[in-house]
């Protein structure tokens, strides 16, 4: 294995990187789930009415992905690969150009960005895109985690477990409303094309050509040719990563949830700093102009969940 070096290291924001190994771990335990399942043979089952753990953890590296899409990493690379065959971008690839060459040959065979966007969409809400085809936009995933978290941070400082197991439940019925046998293959191919993308952007020779220091520069550097708006990167980092540790956490507990035994959190549970976390990124995103979630393209601003009232967004409400 070839040794990494010391400014591709200094380069790579270790949040990022964690945070790609930590979904990575997500799905190979979901895909080792599902070997040993198949091994069993086929099993009569009733339709799912509540997503799974192996479902929940496939789900939760979606949902890292979907904020690093926000993020802009497979764009920028996809980008850069094109510039740099019709030489809008001139210079030495050096010992990126495997890497370079071997994501534009693999241009047509990866799920495309409006494919992405789609799925994206019908999973979380967002980010905005075409509808898919297998169903349409799920408006109630953010506001259901928002509940969550809520949820999450009442139970710590001694609020309901049962509230806590109330709204662990919603956001697991929900997913299972959207999620198909395709989301485990389609994480996959995803994550993939994202370490792909980072290993490009994160590359010291690509970064000389684009003159940045660190990826986040680079991705910075290939909007700004093509004149699109500052992304605020790092918070659709933090974003995804807590989002993943809550949907990580509901799949470790949700057979107990299920069956309504015990306490659920404890004061010292790591998923309250995430669910901490997940709500103050979310509400920087709604308040930065031109990024992340906005009242017009929000899964939760102006929806109702099913048998709840709801008398303006929760969104605009936690932004006052």
């Amino acid at each position: 294995m070839k040794a990494v070096r010391f400014a591709d290291w200094v380069a790579m924001p270790f949040g990022l990187k964690r945070a790609v190994d930590d979904a990575r771990n997500l799905l190979l335990a979901a895909e080792s789930h599902a070997v040993m399942m198949a091994e069993l043979g086929d099993i009569d089952l009733p339709p799912a009415t509540m997503a799974d753990a192996m479902q929940l953890r496939a789900i939760a590296s979606l949902y890292l992905a979907s904020t690093l899409e926000a993020a802009g990493l497979i764009q920028a690379a996809e980008d850069f690969t094109a510039l740099v065959r019709t030489g809008a971008i001139p210079g030495d690839l050096g010992e990126a150009a495997p890497l370079v060459g071997a994501f534009w040959k693999t241009r047509a065979q990866r799920i495309n960005e409006a494919e992405r966007l789609a799925l994206f969409g019908r999973l979380f809400g967002a980010p905005s895109g075409p509808d898919d085809a297998a169903g349409s936009a799920n408006r109630d995933f953010e506001e259901l985690l928002l509940d969550l978290c809520d949820a999450i941070m009442k139970a710590a400082d001694g609020g309901s477990q049962g509230h806590l197991r109330t709204e662990g439940l919603r956001l697991a019925e929900n997913i299972a409303s959207t999620a198909n046998e395709m989301v485990q293959m389609a994480a996959r191919e995803i994550l993939d094309n994202l370490g792909q993308a980072i290993a490009i952007l994160n590359h010291a020779d690509v970064r000389a050509m684009l003159a940045a220091h660190t990826l986040w520069d680079a991705v910075t550097s290939i909007d700004r040719r093509f004149k699109r708006p500052p992304r605020p990167t790092l918070s659709h980092l933090r974003r995804g990563r807590a989002g993943m540790a809550v949907l990580a956490w509901l799949a470790d507990g949700v057979d107990s949830l299920e069956r309504g035994a015990g306490a659920f959190l404890s004061a010292g549970d790591t998923v309250i700093d995430s669910a901490i976390e997940w709500v103050d990124e979310t509400l920087l995103l709604v308040r930065s102009e031109g990024g992340g979630v906005s009242s017009s393209d929000a899964g939760p601003v102006g929806v109702a969940s099913p048998g709840r009232q709801r008398t303006g967004s929760a969104w605009r409400d936690l932004g006052r």
